[in-house]
């Protein structure tokens, strides 16, 4: 049977076209089982389309001995399955009666049982029933019949004679009636050597169509795998007893009194259950116009074989129209109910090998998932994933074959084992297992691939899905390591490499080498090479273009063996194009002597001269470095580089050689101790087995003595804007007495915070000269600004010039107070208004004075508020004596104020007078007195 090209596939057993194929697959040198995989090709089938003036299949050859196989003695044996649901034994006995002896049977609109039905409206009604149906064959395919309990004695020798190879037998109709004669009918055509199979005929208003698939099974519906059990059919078609009432259940319409949507979840019902039961989908019978009316002609019945009942007026190979949503041709056609044969006359759309195939196994099932290209390093890959599935064994693992038409046009199939647990698949489809296959299939062209699986059956092959796909890059990128050779100088040592590389999957855009190398200590450095230097040499010969070559030299820095691998980088993949070991021997380590390491100094410098001379052999002409390592006293370590530059005659006179080798310097030091120096030749190859050392001295340093000095005193200078302390003392190093050295002071301010200052002792003090013999001016005196009062500490300490002096001594610290801060006081004694000679004005007298300035006298400001309102400041001075605040207070200066402010109008006046501070430390100007007064 084919399958209608346009519908979906279902997780199921496939479309019969795929077993129709098996007959010559099974012939042919294809697959066989196991086999190599070689693709399986379609059996020739008749088609539904019109009328073909020659068979479409050879004559049906005779049936082969059943001697071959054990022929079955019984109907296939009941499958063990709880007992359907049925009515009461007298309600089953009661409706078999009711029906009679032979129940419903096929080809309800048939002449013959249209002629034979009671029913005189159904005969009127009728528009399959043809006036007359003919006793013809169709010219292709395989002659087969049909019969029921209305057949109850059938000659099957002479029904063999005429051609029939096939017989259905009716064994059940709804869950109330089995067939009186089922098991001499099926039996009989059996001994004959055709191929039977069972029908069922549905009442589906009666009961659900699980419990009708039960009851058939149960009663010769089974199916077994031996090649000559057809499998088992459901006749759905016109309500055999539509309109009647037959023991209290009233049969309904020619649909039964079902929509269209029932009647198919009917049959998907009583189909699942079959399938669990048997491992196979039934065969569905039916005609097109009762299918297309009641069941609505719906898609999604493509996977059950078609059985098409049609009955033209005259001889004919087109069955005509089939319904078309599921189906685009049939596997069975009933096309007369009058002859030739007994009971209806049908043909197999195929040949007698399809027709054992058919009869054989469920056809194998699967899917072809995914299809992807997939790459691991250069290597390339088709990975196919899917499942299949042989329902003629569910549980085992299958194979799928898959065929892979490369860019090229050739075909190479492999056979994949369906060995991978696919839970999805076992819970879809009710099987057990492990029915999953994946697989990579390498490739080496890039293109355009197509590739189609099949699932491998016991007794056919099932396509299971073609794919194509695009790969590109396929071909893994090429290339040459060429040369790979030492490159050595006296200070350079180079791996010299040199190649070509192409990406074949782009060749007109240059690619890239990658080169590992590993050295003799394990570590491993890549370096990327743009291939893109000119290769005339490489095109001539691959015709990819010139620029694809590549050159580098690697620095080498140790000696040893190297392992090199050179990779081609592609934009799809990577390829080594070759792997090389290069030894690397060492160079000669430099010579040289460390011939002296002495102490020179000054007043004020220390330094460790050194002195000696080095070369390199591998080139002597040149001058190489010197690294000279000085540890100090304290411990740390210091290197100090030179070039061994300086002319040495005795040396070159001594080994021959020319250039300038000899090195001399001076290196600092700044602390007394024992120094140990160490020098070393610097190699200029890189593969030297070192730079040796040349030798290491000691030098003693001995400390120098500290200068000496005095702070002798500290005092606190003020004035009415800002204070200041004048320091003075002196500092000799008796080293060289005639400079004058530095002097750094700390000054600790009345917060605590600390301030350091430096000066140069550089005043004359003859006094210390005379004292200590010494010449030159050691004398020093600075004043260092302060802005808060307070006592401050200043320490002074020389400092000493040669860095070899012991320590910088501390030659005195003292302190000073300069003050405190406040706001002057003072009073306003009197306010008086006096007139003299014609003038008028208000006089005031008082004192005041500042508290850190007590000598000084100090500003007044007086302010007079008139009748007015109006307020004018005036400014005066502390110009008058008074002994009386001096003596209270006991202080010095004059203190005492007399104010004259002249008036001119009379009213009431406020005068008010304020001390003026005039210390850089004071806080801020006092309020006298304020007096009113009236004239």
């Amino acid at each position: 049977m084919k399958r209608n090209p346009s519908q979906s596939r279902r997780p199921a057993v496939k479309s019969l076209w795929v077993m129709l194929l098996a007959a010559s697959l099974m012939a042919s040198p294809g697959i066989t089982g196991a086999a190599l995989a070689v693709e399986p090709a379609p059996s020739p089938t008749a088609s539904a389309a019109p009328e073909a003036s020659s068979p479409a299949t050879p004559p049906a050859s005779p049936a082969p001995s059943p001697g071959g196989a054990t022929p079955a003695s019984q109907e296939p044996a009941a499958v063990t399955e709880p007992p359907a649901p049925a009515p009461s034994p007298e309600a089953q006995q009661s409706m078999a009666e009711a029906v009679g002896i032979g129940g419903a049977e096929m080809g309800q609109r048939s002449a013959r049982v249209v002629r034979s039905t009671p029913s005189e409206s159904v005969r009127k009604l009728s528009s399959e029933a043809l006036a007359s149906e003919g006793t013809w064959m169709p010219t292709f395919g395989v002659q087969g019949l049909d019969v029921s309990g209305h057949q109850p004695t059938v000659d099957w020798k002479q029904q063999w004679n005429m051609g029939s190879r096939f017989a259905y037998v009716k064994a059940t109709e709804g869950n109330y009636y089995t067939n009186p004669s089922y098991s001499s009918q099926y039996q009989g055509a059996r001994n004959v050597g055709m191929i039977r199979g069972a029908y069922h005929f549905a009442i589906p208003n009666w009961s659900s169509g699980a419990d009708q698939a039960r009851y058939f099974v149960q009663n010769g519906g089974g199916w077994s795998s031996d090649g000559y059990t057809m499998p088992p059919v459901l006749d759905f078609e016109f309500n055999p007893y539509e309109g009647r009432t037959i023991n209290g259940f009233y049969f309904g319409n020619t649909c039964y009194n079902m929509s269209a949507a029932q009647l198919q979840s009917w049959i998907r019902d009583f189909g699942n259950t079959m399938r669990s039961l048997t491992g196979r989908l039934p065969v569905i019978y039916t005609n097109t116009s009762w299918w297309n009316q009641c069941v609505g002609n719906p898609a999604g019945f493509g996977d059950y074989p078609l059985w098409i009942a049609a009955y033209p007026s005259s001889a004919t190979n087109n069955a005509g129209p089939v319904p078309t949503a599921s189906w685009s041709t049939y596997s069975i056609w009933q096309y007369s109910s009058t002859g030739p044969f007994a009971g209806d006359s049908n043909v197999w759309n195929g040949d007698y090998a399809s027709l054992r195939t058919f009869a054989g196994a469920a056809a194998p099932d699967g899917s072809f998932d995914d299809l992807s290209v997939q790459r691991t390093g250069s290597t390339t890959q088709l990975n196919v994933r899917g499942w299949a599935v042989d329902f003629a064994n569910s549980s085992a693992s299958t194979q799928a074959h898959v065929y892979v038409t490369g860019p090229d046009g050739v075909r190479t199939g492999y056979a994949l084992a369906a060995n991978i647990a696919r839970p999805d698949v076992n819970a879809a489809l009710g099987v057990t297992g492990q029915h999953g296959f994946q697989q990579g299939i390498q490739i080496r062209k890039s293109g355009t691939y197509q590739v189609c699986a099949y699932a491998i059956g016991a007794f056919s092959n099932s396509e299971i899905g073609c794919k194509s796909i695009v790969a590109k890059g396929v071909e893994p990128p090429m290339g040459s390591i060429d040369d790979a050779k030492e490159v050595r100088s006296a200070d350079k040592v180079a791996l010299s490499l040199r190649g070509w590389a192409i990406d074949v999957a782009n060749p007109s855009t240059a690619t890239e080498a990658h080169a590992y190398l590993t050295a003799p200590d394990g570590t491993r450095t890549g370096y990327v090479m743009p291939a893109n230097l000119s290769r005339p040499d490489v095109d001539q010969a691959l015709g990819m273009g010139a620029n694809h070559g590549y050159q580098r030299d690697i620095p080498i820095t140790a000696p040893g063996t190297y392992k090199l691998c050179v990779y081609a980088i592609g934009q799809y993949s990577n390829t080594e194009i070759g792997c090389r070991q290069l030894s690397f021997a060492p160079a000669a380590a430099p010579i040289g002597s460390f011939d002296d390491a002495s102490l020179i100094k000054t007043s004020t410098t220390a330094a460790i001269s050194v002195r000696g001379w080095a070369l390199d052999r591998g080139d002597s002409t040149r001058s190489i470095p010197v690294h000279v390592y000085v540890t100090s006293p304290d411990g740390t370590t210091k290197n100090y580089p030179f070039i061994a530059s300086q002319a040495r005659a005795d040396v070159n006179n001594a080994l021959g050689v020319t250039g300038n080798h000899g090195f001399a310097a001076a290196i600092p030091i700044t602390a007394p101790g024992q120094y140990k120096v160490c020098s070393y030749a610097i190699a200029l190859s890189p593969l030297a087995p070192g730079n040796p050392l040349l030798s290491c001295r000691s030098v003693d340093v001995g400390a120098v003595a500290p200068p000496i000095g005095s702070l002798d005193s500290l005092t606190v200078n003020k004035t009415s804007t800002s204070a200041s302390l004048s320091l003075a003392g002196w500092a000799v190093d008796k080293a060289d007495a005639s400079r004058s050295i530095d002097v750094h002071i700390y000054v600790t301010s009345p917060d605590g915070t600390t301030k350091g200052y430096a000066f140069n002792a550089s005043r004359p003090r003859a006094d210390v000269n005379t004292a200590f013999g010494v010449t030159g001016d050691h004398g020093f005196a600075p004043s260092i600004p302060i802005t808060s009062p307070g006592v401050y500490t200043a320490c002074a300490y020389a400092i000493a010039p040669s860095p070899l002096a012991s320590n910088n001594p501390l030659i005195g610290c003292r302190t000073a107070d300069a003050g405190k801060s406040g706001a002057p006081v003072g009073v306003l004694d009197s306010v008086a208004i006096k007139t003299t000679a014609g003038v008028t004005s208000l006089e005031a007298t008082g004192w005041t004075y500042d508290p850190d300035m007590p000598t000084l006298s100090n500003p007044v400001h007086a302010y007079v508020t008139g009748p007015d309102g109006k307020t004018t400041g005036y400014v005066f001075s502390t110009t008058v004596d008074r002994p009386d605040a001096n003596n209270a207070f006991g202080i010095t200066g004059t203190h005492g104020y007399s104010l004259n402010v002249k008036t001119t109008v009379r009213g009431t006046y406020t005068l008010c007078t304020y001390g003026i501070g005039v210390s850089p430390f004071t806080t801020g100007n006092t309020a006298l007195g304020c007096r009113t007064l009236t004239y």
